[in-house]
């Protein structure tokens, strides 16, 4: 059972530094989650907790039914992939692979048999003699990932694992990494600053800003109903676009005011009545943005084409905003053009608490 509970877990450092704030979370055996957010949010330092690597201040923290506070982390059943590899430079493949494996005095037929195997599932058979200055970033991680894997963990933990690679490779082993927690059927929680790779990889993300988490949800219920304005800047690229609105009804229905340009919403929205008359934070995405002949006027700043779509920032007196669209589009830098929204795409937020109070339907 390598299922993972947190209960109100703080984490404060030397000076009163508050790096973890009240996190409750429940992984279950075999998920794969993801924690995401911007340097210093406090997700590494919740992975180092969960390895024992960190003592916890505050809170709880069970692997499976039992209680991991002051448990060692040899005794964890763990295994921990770091950003810079960690590998050991004067060793090779094999004797990076083996080397855990070797102090736990495991006999040297089995650590073999084990070795060669992970190094058939990530590919790495042919370097096995090499040390780390002959390996490319690829190989490296590979040879990190597959020190882990001989261990046969009930959780693996990565921290930033794939920082360090070139873009192209990035994608290539996020893809081997989600086949590997297929393969192993083990529980990975996976620390990223990269929205795309938290998108991606993870059967659940926990978006966390300042030591707190904002949301827990899957990839799509993140992207589609962003429970405050940060998870909704921070998840999406290029990202939400924001703008003041404020709240009308007419014979039509709920509409907003942008300036001189009203937008009616499509559905009832009863949640808006405690907000007629006020001003809200409008949220809505690039993607959801149409360039037409009614609507918003903005300039156009810059048109990127991108082949098989086409990114255009605009500005909207003084507010900046992104519009993706489709294919190729015939604008031209300075050209001043209408910004349709569609409507049913829109999310509204509470200007004060940040919170989303009519997610899109």
């Amino acid at each position: 059972m390598s299922s993972i509970t947190l209960k109100n877990l703080v984490k404060i450092y030397e000076g009163n530094v508050l790096a973890v704030d009240d996190l409750s979370m429940a992984i279950a055996d075999r998920e794969f989650i993801v924690l995401v957010g911007p340097s210093g949010c406090g997700k590494s330092t919740v992975l180092r907790m969960i390895a024992g690597l960190e003592e916890v201040t505050a809170g709880e923290l069970y692997i499976g039914d039992k209680l991991m506070n002051d448990v060692p982390p040899r005794d964890r059943d763990i295994a921990m992939v770091f950003q810079n590899y960690a590998l050991y430079p004067h060793m090779t493949t094999y004797k990076n692979m083996a080397f855990g494996l070797e102090n736990r005095k495991i006999p040297k037929d089995i650590i073999d048999t084990k070795v060669r195997t992970a190094a058939k599932i990530l590919n790495i058979e042919d370097i096995l003699n090499r040390k780390p200055k002959a390996m490319s970033g690829g190989q490296r991680q590979r040879v990190a990932l597959g020190r882990a894997i001989v261990r046969e963990p009930a959780v693996f933990l990565l921290d930033e694992p794939l920082s360090n690679l070139d873009a192209k490779l990035r994608t290539v082993t996020r893809t081997e990494i989600i086949k590997l927690h297929k393969r192993l059927g083990a529980t990975f929680v996976y620390v990223t600053h990269d929205q795309v790779e938290a998108m991606t990889m993870g059967d659940r993300i926990v978006v966390m800003k300042d030591g707190r988490a904002q949301q827990i949800g899957t990839p799509e219920e993140v992207y589609h109903q962003p429970a405050n304005i940060f998870v909704a800047g921070f998840i999406g690229t290029p990202p939400m676009n924001f703008l003041k609105a404020r709240v009308g009804l007419d014979e039509q229905g709920y509409f907003l005011q942008i300036d001189e340009t009203k937008i009616h919403l499509p559905h009832p929205r009863q949640s808006l009545t405690d907000y007629l008359g006020q001003t809200l934070i409008l949220g809505i995405r690039p993607d959801n943005i149409d360039i037409g002949i009614t609507g918003l006027p903005a300039k156009v700043e810059v048109a990127e084409a991108l082949g098989g779509e086409t990114h255009i920032y605009l500005d909207y007196r003084g507010e900046k905003l992104i519009a993706k669209e489709q294919g190729s589009v015939n604008v031209q830098v300075d050209d001043l053009v209408r910004l349709y929204f569609a409507e049913d795409a829109i999310h509204l937020f509470d200007p004060d608490s940040g919170n989303n109070i009519a997610a899109a339907q």
